[in-house]
Formats: C-alpha cells, sequence, structure tokens
C-alpha cells in the first residue's frame, strides 16, 4: 500500500527524541531526526538537516522525506537558507516559477512537487521552488519557517550548528 503523502505533509508533527549535528565529512554538519505524529514515529518519515561547516549562517538546508524500508528515498520539501549556489525551476509547475532561477533562501513546497492525478511527486529532487520573501535573518528564524512550513511544532530542540569562523587563509 502506498504511503498516503499528502496526508503525512499535512499532520501536525514533531521530532523524536534530541537530534544532533554530526559531520558526516570533512565539509559537511548532517542531521536527522525522526518525526512523529499523534506521539507515535511514524516508520521512515525524519527531518534532514545539512550544514557547511566553514559558512556560519549560510548554505543550511532542511528537508523532510520519507525513506520507505524497500526503494527510493522520497523527498517531500525541502527549505534552503542563504544557499551557496542557483536553483533553476524546470519548465514545470505554475508558469510565473518555471525557469525561475533563484540564489537567495527558498523552499521546494510539497504542493508545487506534487503531482496529485499521478499519486507521486515530480521527477528528480524536488524541481519547482519559490523564494522566500522577505529573506529569513537568522538561523533560528529559518526553524521557526520551516516548522511552519513542514508542520513540524517542535523545531526548537534543534541547536545551532558547531561552525567554526574560518582561520588564516580561509581555512577552518
Amino acid at each position: 500500500m502506498a504511503p498516503d503523502l499528502p496526508g503525512l505533509m499535512a499532520a501536525q508533527k514533531a521530532i523524536a527524541g534530541k537530534p544532533a549535528w554530526e559531520r558526516s565529512n570533512a565539509a559537511y554538519f548532517c542531521l536527522t531526526a525522526s518525526l512523529e505524529v499523534d506521539g507515535a514515529t511514524i516508520p521512515g518519515l525524519e527531518l534532514r538537516g545539512g550544514a557547511r561547516q566553514s559558512l556560519p549562517d549560510r548554505a543550511v538546508r532542511m528537508q523532510i522525506q520519507l525513506q520507505p524500508p524497500r526503494g527510493p528515498c522520497i523527498p517531500l520539501a525541502r527549505a534552503e537558507w542563504r544557499p551557496t549556489s542557483v536553483h533553476t525551476n524546470k519548465a514545470v509547475g505554475p508558469l510565473e516559477l518555471q525557469m525561475l532561477r533563484i540564489s537567495e533562501t527558498h523552499i521546494h513546497d510539497f504542493d508545487l512537487n506534487w503531482l496529485p492525478e499521478h499519486g507521486r511527486m515530480r521527477e528528480g529532487s524536488l524541481p519547482v521552488a519559490r523564494p522566500i520573501r522577505p529573506d529569513l535573518q537568522s538561523f533560528e528564524d529559518f526553524l521557526v519557517f520551516v516548522g511552519q512550513a513542514f508542520r513540524i511544532s517542535n523545531m526548537q530542540k534543534i541547536e545551532r550548528p558547531s561552525w567554526q569562523e574560518p582561520g588564516l587563509f580561509g581555512i577552518a
């Protein structure tokens, strides 16, 4: 039986446990948190975070996704705060967003990437996004935004990554 992706996105969710940022490699922090609905952990439903270790208050992303027991991960929505690269929408979705180049904070909304007539997400990794304006001024503002957008009630459980300022010659 296929999971009810619109139902999962519409449900009020909470982070289970106490997520922590970990070094995934020399350049990035990552965070993974299981999500609950009505006090029950939903198998495979998780919030994933990523942040560049050497870029305080830049290049942070949060994604809600479903990782089924078998098969590929299904990204449901993603928010990117102060990215270092440009996202270009594909020629799909609302006309005003098609082929839009976005260099600032943006969100890949579930509704923009869900194909209800097919009961699935669009091909690619959430190809349609929209800018977030006005921009979010702090990491904490970003967490509040993500909590509202993804319907996660306790985003305050997520602490700031332990960013290091670049040292001499830009090396952390």
